[in-house]
């Protein structure tokens, strides 16, 4: 009979009920947002192992293309292909972009091949010749750096004068 006693209205238990009713509202949200947090945080780990799975399947199958013209860029030697007369750097990007890094790819390469590259980056690498690409870079593959000299004296922006 002691609660019947309590005024509502008296100070003291207002200050109380209110509180009871702040620490409760609390501890309600912060369970309904911890709840809310724990669910997006599980989507968000199967979305990573779904990405973490798509990423090992595209990295079996680069290692599994086997003998085609890709190159695994960690491993593979880049030449300077600017020393050849003609090439820019923009060119040696487009080439780079084409799977030709080094000068023993680029001395292999068809000149109407590399023409295609050129034609597909923009009319302003059209104008550049490359039919004697694969020549210089066959004598700098093979260390002719004289014969390459003289071979460029006689080039204009790679082409023959």
């Amino acid at each position: 009979m002691v609660l019947l006693e309590i005024t509502p209205l008296s100070k003291p238990v207002a200050i109380s009920e209110i509180l009871i009713l702040m620490i409760a509202t609390t501890l309600i949200g912060w369970l309904i947002a911890r709840w809310i947090t724990n669910s997006k945080i599980q989507g968000l780990r199967e979305q990573i192992l779904a990405r973490e799975k798509e990423l090992d399947d595209c990295n079996s199958k680069s290692r599994n293309i086997g003998n085609t013209n890709v190159v695994n860029l960690a491993s593979a030697q880049r030449d300077n292909l600017k020393v050849i007369e003609g090439v820019g750097p923009k060119i040696e990007e487009l080439l780079n972009e084409a799977g030709i890094f080094t000068f023993g790819q680029l001395a292999q390469s068809d000149p109407a091949r590399v023409t295609e590259i050129l034609r597909g980056a923009g009319t302003r690498f059209q104008v550049h010749d490359p039919t004697s690409w694969p020549q210089q870079s066959a004598l700098a593959r093979d260390g002719k750096w004289d014969e390459l000299k003289e071979l460029q004296e006689r080039l204009d922006g790679g082409r023959t004068v």
